[in-house]
């Protein structure tokens, strides 16, 4: 189950789902799952919102690993970070016992 490593992966989750629970960064994050990347001033004109209240969300959702970002001269882009959603679905898979469920319904 859970044993090695337990409460720094139960921190990671917590990070993750902390960084979901917000309509905004839900809506910044639809945002990016249809345009792929988008730069954060493009991204706070899409949303209606100031750069830097789109920036603060951007680090909730950094700190959450739900997104990543790269820079490129001035400007900052962003996008989904598929791979670290998924490990974090894979970890609260393996919290909450899914694959024991699913095998044991088969």
């Amino acid at each position: 189950m859970f044993f090695q490593n337990q409460r720094d992966e139960r921190h990671e989750l917590t990070d993750h789902f902390l960084a979901l629970a917000n309509p905004t960064r839900l809506r910044m994050l639809e945002r990016l799952g249809s345009v792929g990347e988008e730069n954060v001033n493009d991204l706070a004109e899409h949303l209606h919102m100031s750069q830097p209240r789109i920036s603060w969300h951007l680090r909730m959702l950094k700190v959450g690993g739900v997104v990543r970002t790269r820079r490129e001269g001035r400007q900052v882009y962003c996008s989904l970070d598929v791979e670290s959603i998924a490990h974090a679905r894979a970890l609260l898979d393996e919290l909450i016992g899914i694959k024991e469920r699913m095998s044991a319904r088969r």
